[in-house]
C-alpha cells in the first residue's frame, strides 16, 4: 500500500488500473494518470475501461484457432518415473492435461483440476503420448522410436520449452490465491502469510505502520565480488492496535552508476537474515525485494537494503550509486516520508578482499559410503554438508547460511533441524513456506587463513514415507561470509566439488524416506507371573509393536500357544488389548489339543491399524477348570508369516513384518488362589513408655506370592494378651503404609485379652497376586499402664479370590508377637564422641565452620526431642579469646550456636570454659537410633595486637558434668530427660595465623645417569591468610648397592624456586636458590639409609633464615645431588621427605611480639630436638627472621606432610 490511505473503492480502482495497464501494453491503449482526480472522474474512467475490455473480448472471440494458452511457469529439474511421489509429478500432469491428445485422464483422478503427486500408470501412458507427439525432439536425439514413459533429459527439455508463464484472468472475488501444493508457489500474495504446509491465510494486521529512516551506513567503497554491502536502513513501527505485515519494499538506484554493478539486491532483517531472494534492477532501475514479515503491535524492526556486487567491476570503477527505498507494500495504512536515502558507495575494481574455496563436506551423504535412504525415526542424521576454506588475504567469518529443502518432504516431516559447525549446533529458522532453513552464527565462526570449516545440517526424520529430502544451498549469497580484516561480505565462487554456476549453487544429496516398517518384540512389561483358573482376563503374554514411517494395517494376526499340563482349546474368550485396555480384536477361543506348542491356536481376523510409534499388545483370556496348579502357558507369534495382509496406509505398499523368527511372550504359571499370613520379625521385643500414641506393637505379612489371582481380605482375627490391663489399650488400628484400614467405629478398643480379637476393615483389602503386604498394628496406651503386652495371630483366617470370588483359607503361621514392656518412667539420652570425629589437624586463624568434633546422641525407650547441648573448651592450651563462636549442625542444617566467656567456667576445676547451646529448633532423636551432631568453630584472627593466640590448641567437647545442660523431652512420656556421662575428648585443632600445604609432584626424570640430578621434589603453598616461612627440611637417601664412599651421592642441597619450571630461584638464601650455605657431603656424613639429612635455610652470610612463601602463593622445592660412579649394572637412589609424628614437646605458653601468649617455640629450640624434622613459622605478629622468636612449629598435622616418611622418589639405572 502506498503511504496515502486508500478507501475500498480506491483499492478496486488500483486493481482495475493495473489490469488495464497490461491491456494497454498489449494493444497500445493509453491509460490516463490516476493522480489528482475526483471519485466521479475515476468512476467514469473505470466505465470507459470496462467498455474497452468488453470490446477486446468480443474481438478475441471472433479470431480463428484455439485460444492462447501458457504453461505453469514451472521448471523441471529432475528425472521422473513410475512410482515417484512429489510436487514435480503434479506439475507434469498439469502440462500433460493442457492438450487433449496428451491428457492423463478425461475425468476423475489425474484429470484437469484433479492432478495428484503420484506417478502411476495413467501418468506413464500420458507421458508416452507426449513423447510420441514430439518424437523428433524427444526420442530421436537419444535413438528411440517410441515413448518409454520415463521423463529424462530430452523430455524435460521439451516440457520446459512448452511450459511458458501463464497469464491468468482476474480471479473471482474472494478467491484464495494460495491454494497450491507446498513448495510450488514461490511468491506469497500480498497481505497473506503461508504456514509450514504451504497454505496461505490472511495476515493478522493492525490499522497502521510508520516507516522512517534509520541511522545510515557511511559512504564507502564497494569492491567487486563483495556481498551484502549495506546501502540504506529504515525502521518500520507497528501501531499499538495490532501487528502489521510488511510484504516487500521497492528500491530504486540513484546516482550515475551502471545497473550492472549489482549482482543482486537483498533485504536483511535486524538479525542479518536475508528476507526473500536477491533481485536485479529492472528497466526503471528498480527492484521489489523482501518477503512477508510481521511486526508485532507497538514494536519496531529495522531493515537494511544491501547489495551483492558483480564479480568484475573493471568497466565501472569509480562509479557512485545509492539504493533508495521508494515504496512500501503493506495491507496496513502506511505513514512516513519517502524516498529514504542511504549511503552513496563508490565502486572499486582493485581492492582485494578475502576469498574462499568451497567443496562438498566430508559429512555429506554423497561423500560417504552407503545408501541415501533412511527410515522414519532416524535421528541426528546429516542431510548435507559444505566445506569452506579461507584464502590467504584475510581470515574469514561465517555469519549465516540459508539451506533450501528443495525436495518433496514437508517441514513437518523433519524435527530438531540444526546447523552444525565443529560440533556446535545452531538452531534454524524455517521460512513461512517451509522450504528455507536459516542459521545465524551470532558473532560468527572464524576460519583462519588457509584453514577450513565444515558446515552441515542435521535433524530427525519423523514422517514422510515415500518422500525425499534434499538440502541445497540455492545461491552463492545464501552463505554469508565476511572478511575479518576489512569487514566486507564475500561472495564464494561457483566452482568446487558439488558446486556450479547453475540455478542451484550447491545441490545436496537426495535422501529417500523409506516406506513404513513394523517390528514385533516381547513386551517385558507383561512379566512372567501367576495366572488364575476360571477367571476372566488372565494375562497370556505381551508384545511390543513398533511402527515407523506410516500407519500400518494388519488384516489377520495369528498367535501360537505352548501349554504344559493342559490344552490350548481349554483357553477361551481371548482378546487382544492395547496399553490403554482397549480391545483391538477378539474374543476368540483357543484351538488344539497338543501340549508343549500348538500352532495357530489363536486367530484374530479383525483388521487392526497400528499408528506410528509404539503399541503394546496383550493377550487376555480365561483358563477353564481343567488347568491345575503349576501348569504353564506361553504365547508366541512369527510376524513375517503369522501377520498377513500388512499394508502402509500412506504408500499403499505391502509390508513384511519383522522378525522372521518366532517372538515369544513370557511364560505364565497357573496357580490356584492362595495366601499366607505371618507375624513380621519387626518390631522386636522392647521397653516402651506408657502413654504413647499410635505405638506399633506388631506387623502382619499377608503374602499372595504363590496365588494365581489377587486376594480379598475383609477382616483379621488377632491374638491379644496382656497383664497390663486390656482397657489400657485403645484405638487399635491396622495400617497399610500411611492408610488406616479400620477407622471410626471399626477402630478396636479391647475390653479383654482374646486370641481372636476381630478387626473389621472399612473396605476390602486387595493383596495383588505375586506380592505381599505388610500391615502395622498401632494402639494408644494409657500412661497408667504397667506390664507386658503381646499382639500375635493364632485363629484361622478367611479370604476370597478377587477375580474368581472363590473362598480360600489362608495358610497361617501362628505367633504370639513381640513382647512390649510398658514403663511409667521416661527414656534415656546418651552422648559419645562419634568415630567420624576428626583427628588432630591444623587450621588457619580467622576461618569459619571448622569441624572440631562430632558427637553421637542416642535415645532409648522413647523418641526424645533434644532441646539444648552443654559444651566445654579446655583452657590448658587456649583461651576463650581464640574462638569467636561454635555452631551445631545436623547434616547441612545449623541447629544451634554458643559462645565461651571468661565468666562461665568449670566450677570444680576452673580449667574449662563452658557454654550451653539452646537449639534453634528441637531435634528429634528416634527411639533406639542415633543422631549425629557436628560441632564447628569460628576461630579468632591472629596478628599484631589481635586476640588470637598463635599455636593455640582448641578442643570443644560435650560437657558430661553439666547435669542439666543437655536436655531433651520424651515424646511419649512428656518428661524432661537429661544426658549424663563422662566428658568426650576430641583431638582438636591447632590454630596458626596462616597454614602451609605440602604437595609432592614427583620427579620429571627417573632414569639414573651420572651428573647432578634431581632426587626429590615437593611444593609448599601458603594459605590466603598470610605468608609462611620454611626453616628446616629433613630427608633420607638410600642407594641400592653403594659399596664405597666414591659410589655415594655428594654435594646434596635443597633448592627453592618461584615457578614450577624451576627457573627463577627464591631470594633471601643463596643466589642459586639453595637453602644451605654449603652442600652436604654424604661421602663423609652418610652412615646408613636411616641417616637423616637436615638442611636449614641460610642467608648468603650463613645466618639462619626462612624461605618465605607469600600468602596464597606456591614455592617449588627440589633436592639435588651429584652422582659420579654408578655401582654395578643396576643401581638406584631413593629419597624420602621426613615428617613429624607429634607436636613438639615441652613448649609452654610464652610471650612473643604483641601476642601475650604463644604456643610456639624458637627455631633454635626446635633444631635442638631430633623429633622436629620439618620446621616452619606463620609470622604471627612480625616479619622478623630471628631464629629466637617464639614463632616456630614443626610439621605435625600439616596437610600433605607425612607423620614419618613420605613415599620415595627414585632414580633407576
Amino acid at each position: 500500500m502506498s503511504i496515502v490511505k486508500k478507501s475500498k473503492i480506491a483499492k478496486v480502482v488500483s486493481g482495475l488500473l493495473g489490469f488495464a495497464m497490461v491491456l494497454g501494453l498489449s494493444f497500445g491503449t493509453v491509460v490516463p494518470s490516476a493522480s489528482a482526480v475526483t471519485v466521479e472522474e475515476l468512476t467514469a474512467q473505470i466505465n470507459s475501461l470496462l467498455s474497452t475490455i468488453a470490446a477486446l473480448q468480443a474481438q478475441l472471440s471472433t479470431m480463428g484457432g484455439a485460444p492462447a494458452t501458457g504453461g505453469t511457469g514451472f521448471t523441471f529439474m529432475k528425472n521422473l518415473k513410475m512410482g515417484d511421489s512429489n510436487s514435480d509429478v503434479k506439475q507434469l500432469q498439469m502440462v500433460l492435461n493442457a492438450s487433449a491428445d496428451t491428457q492423463v485422464a478425461a475425468s476423475g483422478v489425474g484429470s484437469s483440476g484433479n492432478e495428484s503427486m503420484y506417478f502411476g500408470g495413467l501418468t506413464k501412458a500420458a507421458v508416452i503420448k507426449f513423447q510420441n507427439k514430439y518424437a523428433s525432439e524427444v526420442l530421436a536425439p537419444v535413438g528411440l522410436t517410441s515413448g518409454t514413459g520415463f521423463v529424462g533429459v530430452s523430455t524435460r527439455a521439451k516440457l520446459n520449452a512448452l511450459n511458458g508463464p501463464i497469464v491468468p484472468p482476474p480471479p473471482p472475488e474472494g478467491t484464495d490465491l494460495c491454494v497450491n501444493i507446498a513448495g510450488v508457489q514461490t511468491t506469497i500474495p500480498s497481505g497473506m502469510v503461508r504456514d509450514t504446509a504451504g497454505n496461505c491465510s490472511t495476515a493478522p494486521s493492525g490499522t497502521g505502520m510508520t516507516v522512517s529512516s534509520a541511522a545510515q551506513p557511511s559512504n564507502g567503497l564497494t569492491p567487486e565480488g563483495a556481498a551484502r554491502i549495506p546501502f540504506t536502513k529504515f525502521t518500520v513501527t507497528a501501531g499499538y492496535d495490532g501487528p502489521v505485515t510488511l510484504n516487500s519494499v521497492t528500491i530504486e538506484k540513484s546516482g550515475l552508476a551502471n545497473d550492472l554493478i549489482f549482482a543482486g539486491i537483498v533485504l536483511l532483517d535486524d538479525t542479518g537474515t536475508q528476507l526473500g531472494l536477491a533481485k536485479t534492477l529492472n528497466s526503471n532501475h528498480q527492484a521489489v525485494i523482501g518477503e512477508a514479515v510481521i511486526i508485532p503491535a507497538g514494536t519496531s524492526k529495522t531493515f537494511t537494503v544491501a547489495a551483492n556486487m558483480a564479480a568484475s567491476l573493471d568497466n565501472y570503477a569509480g562509479e557512485v550509486a545509492g539504493l533508495n527505498v521508494v515504496a512500501v507494500n503493506s495491507p496496513a495504512t502506511v505513514s512516513g516520508s519517502l524516498p529514504i536515502t542511504g549511503a552513496m558507495h563508490t565502486t572499486n575494481a582493485t581492492f582485494a578482499i578475502g576469498s574462499v574455496t568451497v567443496a562438498r563436506g566430508t559429512l555429506d551423504p554423497a561423500a560417504q559410503a552407503g545408501g541415501v535412504s533412511k527410515n522414519v525415526g532416524t535421528t541426528g542424521y546429516t542431510f548435507s554438508s559444505v566445506k569452506v576454506t579461507a584464502g590467504s588475504a584475510e581470515n574469514i567469518v561465517i555469519k549465516s547460511i540459508r539451506w533450501n529443502q528443495a525436495s518433496s518432504s514437508a517441514s513437518s516431516d523433519l524435527e530438531n533441524v540444526v546447523t552444525v559447525v565443529e560440533g556446535t549446533s545452531y538452531p534454524t529458522t524455517v521460512s513461512s513456506n517451509g522450504k528455507y532453513y536459516t542459521a545465524n552464527f551470532g558473532a560468527g565462526v572464524t576460519v583462519d587463513k588457509g584453514f577450513s570449516k565444515e558446515i552441515s545440517i542435521k535433524g530427525d526424520i519423523i514422517g514422510g514415507s515415500g518422500r525425499t529430502v534434499a538440502f541445497n544451498v540455492e545461491k552463492t549469497t545464501d552463505l554469508y561470509l565476511v572478511g575479518a580484516s576489512y569487514g566486507y561480505g564475500i561472495t564464494p565462487p561457483t566452482s568446487g566439488t558439488g558446486f556450479s554456476a547453475g540455478s542451484i549453487w550447491y545441490a545436496g544429496s537426495t535422501i529417500s524416506i523409506n516406506a513404513g516398517s513394523i517390528t514385533v518384540s516381547n513386551d517385558t512389561g507383561v512379566a512372567a507371573q501367576n495366572i488364575s483358573i476360571n477367571a476372566a482376563n488372565q494375562p497370556l503374554g505381551g508384545f511390543t509393536v513398533e511402527v515407523k514411517g506410516e500407519p500400518i494395517t494388519v488384516a489377520q494376526l495369528v498367535f501360537n500357544l505352548g501349554t504344559i499340563g493342559d490344552e490350548p482349546r481349554d483357553i477361551t474368550n481371548v482378546s487382544l488389548v492395547d496399553q490403554n485396555g482397549a480391545v483391538l480384536a477378539g474374543p476368540v477361543d483357543g484351538s488344539g489339543t497338543a501340549g508343549a506348542s500348538w500352532t495357530d491356536a489363536l486367530t484374530f481376523s479383525s483388521t487392526i491399524t497400528f499408528p506410528v510409534g509404539i503399541t503394546k499388545l496383550q493377550l487376555k483370556g480365561k483358563l477353564n477348570t481343567d488347568f491345575a496348579t503349576n501348569d504353564t502357558v506361553q504365547a508366541s507369534t512369527t510376524p513375517s508369516s503369522d501377520w498377513t495382509t500388512v499394508t502402509g496406509t500412506v504408500t499403499g505398499t505391502t509390508i513384511v513384518p519383522s522378525p522372521s523368527s518366532a517372538v515369544s511372550g513370557n511364560t505364565m504359571t497357573v496357580k490356584a488362589s492362595a495366601m499366607t499370613i505371618s507375624v513380621a520379625s519387626d518390631p522386636v521385643a522392647q521397653t516402651v513408655v506408657a502413654g504413647a500414641s499410635a505405638l506399633i506393637f506388631s506387623k502382619y505379612v499377608l503374602d499372595a506370592g504363590a496365588s494365581g489371582e489377587d486376594v480379598k481380605v475383609r477382616q483379621l482375627l488377632l491374638d491379644f494378651s496382656t497383664d497390663a490391663g486390656a482397657t489400657n489399650f485403645t484405638s487399635c488400628q491396622l495400617w497399610d503404609g500411611e492408610t488406616a484400614l479400620n477407622t471410626g467405629s471399626n477402630a478396636v478398643n479391647p475390653s479383654a485379652a482374646a486370641s481372636s480379637t476381630t478387626f473389621t476393615l472399612d473396605n476390602v483389602l486387595i493383596v495383588p497376586k505375586g506380592v505381599s503386604k505388610t500391615l502395622a498394628l498401632k494402639c494408644n496406651t494409657s500412661s497408667s499402664a504397667s506390664g507386658d503386652a503381646y499382639w500375635g495371630i493364632s485363629a484361622a483366617q478367611s479370604a476370597t479370590g478377587a477375580t474368581s470370588d472363590q473362598a480360600l483359607t489362608p495358610t497361617l503361621y501362628a505367633a504370639t508377637g513381640p513382647a512390649f514392656a510398658l514403663s511409667s518412667t521416661g527414656g534415656a539420652l546418651a552422648v559419645a564422641l562419634d568415630a567420624g570425629s576428626p583427628s588432630y589437624k591444623v587450621a588457619a586463624a580467622g576461618t569459619s565452620d571448622n569441624t572440631i568434633s562430632v558427637l553421637r546422641f542416642s535415645a532409648t525407650t522413647e523418641d526424645i526431642s533434644l532441646q539444648s547441648v552443654a559444651l566445654q573448651m579446655s583452657s590448658a592450651t587456649t583461651t576463650n579469646a581464640d574462638v569467636v563462636k561454635v555452631t551445631l549442625w545436623d547434616g547441612a542444617t545449623k541447629i544451634g550456636e554458643a559462645s565461651f566467656t571468661n565468666s562461665v567456667v568449670d566450677s570444680a576445676t576452673v580449667t574449662n570454659y563452658l557454654a550451653t547451646s539452646t537449639l534453634l529448633n528441637p531435634l528429634t532423636i528416634l527411639k533406639n537410633t542415633d543422631k549425629i551432631i557436628t560441632v564447628k568453630a569460628d576461630f579468632a584472627t591472629q596478628g599484631f595486637e589481635l586476640s588470637g593466640h598463635p599455636g593455640a590448641l582448641v578442643t570443644v567437647d560435650w560437657d558430661g558434668g553439666a547435669n542439666i545442660g543437655t536436655k531433651g523431652v520424651g515424646a511419649s512420656s512428656g518428661l524432661a530427660i537429661y544426658a549424663t556421662g563422662t566428658d568426650t575428648s576430641s583431638s582438636g585443632a591447632r590454630v596458626f595465623r596462616s597454614v602451609p600445604t605440602i604437595t609432592m609432584p614427583g620427579l620429571a626424570e627417573t632414569t639414573l645417569t651420572a651428573g647432578r640430578k634431581d632426587l626429590f621434589r615437593f611444593n609448599v603453598t601458603a594459605g590466603p591468610q598470610g605468608q609462611v616461612g620454611i626453616a628446616k627440611i629433613t630427608f633420607r637417601i638410600a642407594t641400592s648397592s653403594a659399596t664405597a664412599s666414591s659410589d655415594m651421592v655428594d654435594a646434596v642441597n635443597v633448592y627453592a624456586f618461584t615457578d614450577s619450571s624451576y627457573s627463577t630461584p627464591v631470594t633471601g638464601v643463596q643466589s642459586d636458590g639453595s637453602l644451605a650455605f654449603s652442600n652436604y657431603d654424604l661421602t663423609s656424613n652418610w652412615v646408613t639409609a636411616n641417616t637423616q639429612i637436615e638442611i636449614g635455610a641460610a642467608t648468603s652470610a650463613n645466618a639462619s633464615t626462612t624461605v618465605i612463601v607469600p600468602a596464597g602463593e606456591t614455592r617449588y622445592f627440589k633436592i639435588q645431588g651429584d652422582i659420579a660412579n654408578l655401582a654395578g649394572t643396576s643401581y638406584s637412589v631413593s629419597t624420602v621427605l621426613e615428617g613429624d609424628a607429634s607436636y613438639s614437646a615441652n613448649i609452654y605458653p610464652s610471650s612473643f611480639g604483641t601476642a601475650t601468649t604463644t604456643y610456639l617455640a624458637t627455631s633454635t629450640y626446635l633444631w635442638s630436638s631430633a623429633q622436629n624434622d620439618f620446621v616452619w613459622r606463620p609470622f604471627s605478629t612480625t616479619t622478623s627472621q630471628s631464629a629466637t622468636a617464639n614463632d616456630y612449629a614443626n610439621g605435625y598435622g600439616l596437610s600433605g606432610m607425612p607423620l614419618s616418611s613420605s613415599n620415595s622418589q627414585t632414580l633407576n639405572k
